[in-house]
């Protein structure tokens, strides 16, 4: 698997991203409106979507995965998330 050519120019609003799409209901397609309507509207906030594709919890047309959907169970949601870095990164593993 190579390694995903999603990042982030800034991750001071990443860990209030993952606890809003812990706490939000699932969209059918996880849009920028979505992420939005989560109170993230900043272009940087935007790429956290490429990175939810890179981690598999999204496809490649936006809809919430197996694995999005795990990650919603705060008891596992580190576990998932864990998982899907090392997977969509794992040549820096």
């Amino acid at each position: 698997m190579a390694l995903t050519t999603a990042y982030l120019t800034s991750t001071k609003n990443l860990e209030g991203i993952l606890n809003a799409i812990q706490t939000a209901q699932a969209p059918e397609k996880f849009t920028t409106r979505f992420l939005e309507s989560l109170e993230y509207k900043t272009a940087a906030d935007r790429l956290v979507i490429g990175v939810l594709k890179g981690m598999k919890f999204l496809d490649d047309n936006s809809i919430p995965t197996e694995r999005y959907y795990k990650f919603l169970d705060q008891t596992e949601g580190g576990r998932v998330l864990t998982e899907g870095i090392k997977e969509a990164y794992e040549d820096l593993f």
